[in-house]
């Protein structure tokens, strides 16, 4: 994950436009981060293909 971060308060505003809370809130930046992750994995040269 070296190289991806959130901008966490745009990010808290976003699901907050979005009308999550709490943990809805937080499953929503998870999911976020683990797009961020999975779409750097897939661009790598040496990751493997599906």
């Amino acid at each position: 994950m070296a190289g991806l971060d959130l901008d966490m308060p745009a990010a808290l505003a976003t699901v907050r436009e979005m009308g999550a809370s709490g943990w809805a809130a937080a499953e929503l930046l998870l999911a976020m981060r683990m797009g961020l992750a999975a779409g750097s994995a897939a661009r790598r040269p040496d990751s493997p293909g599906p």
